[in-house]
């Protein structure tokens, strides 16, 4: 627990002293790593917490961005009331996918949340009159109070480091609270739970319902973020790069997700200097993280340290011993 403590008080440290050192290009794509480490957790709440492996998170994310896009720039609703809508009907949007595969099994969830985000995706393309199709909805902006404007980057920096940080640690009470300890318990044996009297496809449904909450989240930012929604936020290939940072960093730890996400972008800014193939690399580093590292580099750190600290513990009971 303190370890833990430690950590959260690092981070904000970090999160604190970013954009006072960094330059306008490092904060910006700190918002960028913020806003894919929200996506990437709520992929992780489920991988994680229960085994399912999710490939529609980013489709939550879309949802949420083009509730923004549509009723900000096309209805031209205020502020906070997009953002209160998008998240409603994100969350409404995750209550009908997890009604749809709350009792199915890990490979046929994984196939069904495939296809129910490659249909958003297809409806995004398709359904022109609204969503603008692939062109998509520009002008998406944020609001100027008082003479701040939301739009800069470094104060858009502050709104997603608070957000995220608050997320993060709301995630974490909740991987210790009796809801993830029941999760944790389906995954290892969900028979044996069922048989207990726990409500397990429920416990499914919440979690399912929360993961794409969190995901929609990630959504307002992004679109605030990019400045416009199109559909390329939907598609497989950005499902499969938060698959692949949260396998990175560790899908079953808190920060595994964040830190898989932070090596992906400062490795698509190296290789993007030298080639614009970019997601070759990212498929060869996701298999040699498979094949090197099954727990993600979030596991291998913690091992070294508990490592390194048994040692120092066993030398503190030896010298009082020798005292005694």
């Amino acid at each position: 627990m303190k370890r833990e403590r430690l950590l959260i008080l690092a981070v904000l440290a970090a999160l604190v002293a970013w954009p006072l050192l960094m330059g306008d290009y490092a904060v910006a794509q700190a918002n960028r790593a913020m806003i894919y480490a929200l996506a990437a957790l709520s992929f992780s709440l489920l991988a994680g917490r229960l085994g399912w492996f999710s490939l529609c998170q980013t489709t939550f994310a879309g949802i949420s961005g083009y509730t923004i896009a549509i009723l900000g720039v096309r209805f031209g609703l205020p502020f906070p009331l997009v953002v209160m809508l998008a998240l409603l009907f994100t969350t409404l949007s995750a209550v009908v996918f997890g009604l749809l595969t709350v009792r199915s099994r890990q490979v046929s969830f994984l196939m069904l949340t495939l296809a129910l985000g490659q249909m958003v995706w297809a409806l995004s393309f398709q359904w022109v009159d609204v969503t603008g199709g692939y062109n998509g909805i520009a002008g998406v902006r944020l609001p100027t109070y008082g003479g701040l404007d939301l739009n800069d980057t470094r104060v858009f920096y502050a709104l997603v480091a608070v957000t995220t940080l608050a997320v993060f640690l709301a995630v974490w009470r909740l991987y210790r609270s009796p809801f993830g300890l029941l999760l944790l318990g389906i995954q290892e044996n969900e028979q044996r739970m069922r048989a207990l009297g726990h409500p397990v496809y429920l416990a499914r449904f919440v979690a399912f319902v929360l993961a794409g909450t969190i995901s929609g989240v990630a959504g307002v930012f992004l679109v605030y973020d990019m400045g416009i929604m199109s559909p390329s936020p939907l598609g497989l290939g950005h499902a499969v790069w938060v698959l692949t940072a949260a396998v990175l960093g560790g899908y079953r730890s808190l920060w595994g997700p964040a830190l898989g996400v932070a090596i992906l972008i400062a490795l698509e800014s190296l290789v993007a200097q030298y080639t614009d193939r970019h997601m070759m690399v990212i498929g060869l580093v996701l298999l040699l993280s498979i094949l090197l590292m099954p727990r993600g580099l979030a596991d291998v750190l913690e091992q070294r340290f508990k490592r390194k600290s048994k040692p120092l513990a066993s030398v503190t009971t030896t010298n009082r011993g020798d005292e005694s």
